[in-house]
């Protein structure tokens, strides 16, 4: 906790370090976050890096872990739909996002959470043997179908479901042991999309 006081306040005071420590928190959920929303790596690279600005160009208005949190997220739940244009589904933007805070929708709540599950799980898919972890990733990080998968590995469908099965089990197995049955029900959900 006096770790999270300090960089806080490095970055409140212009330190990079700061700023640094707070990339390494939030970048990854963020990353996935709007790549969930708009399916294109490289827009949700450039989204996340622009909210980094943003806020440090803010940063003396920061009072929180949880506000900087809320901030991103909903900056780029905001941005994401900037970039869709999607006028049927669009938020309004507040003209300040700070002062937004306070009115958090359950919906980017649940993303959020989903958010940092993902790296939670991407974390354990790094350990897995290669292929397994290469499939999981391509199945349901990438959202590719078994016949996209097969294509680019070239390998047969029952490599594929093989993998696909290993991986979660192996995975839900750790997650167990680590007493998150939040993530082992995330996993049975997994089970039930394998095609």
């Amino acid at each position: 906790m006096h770790h999270n006081i300090k960089n806080l306040r490095d970055f409140k005071l212009g330190r990079e370090s700061g700023l640094k420590y707070l990339m390494l928190k939030f970048g990854n959920s963020l990353r996935f976050f709007a790549y969930s929303i708009i399916r294109n790596k490289e827009a949700a690279e450039e989204i996340v890096s622009d909210l980094f600005y943003k806020l440090w160009e803010r940063r003396e208005q920061v009072e929180s872990l949880d506000k900087i949190k809320a901030f991103l997220f909903i900056s780029a739940r905001n941005a994401c739909y900037d970039y869709l244009d999607l006028s049927t589904n669009r938020i309004q933007s507040e003209p300040d996002p700070l002062a937004a805070l306070e009115s958090q929708e359950t919906d980017i709540l649940n993303k959020i959470i989903f958010s940092e599950l993902v790296e939670l799980i991407v974390k354990e898919v790094n350990k897995l043997p290669k292929q397994q972890a290469v499939v999981f990733r391509m199945s349901f990080l990438e959202g590719m179908t078994t016949e996209e998968i097969c294509a680019k590995l070239g390998t047969s469908i029952g490599n594929v479901y093989f993998a696909k099965s290993k991986a979660i089990s192996t995975l839900r197995s750790i997650l167990e042991r680590k007493d998150l049955k939040l993530y082992t029900t995330f996993f049975y959900l997994l089970w039930m999309l394998v095609d």
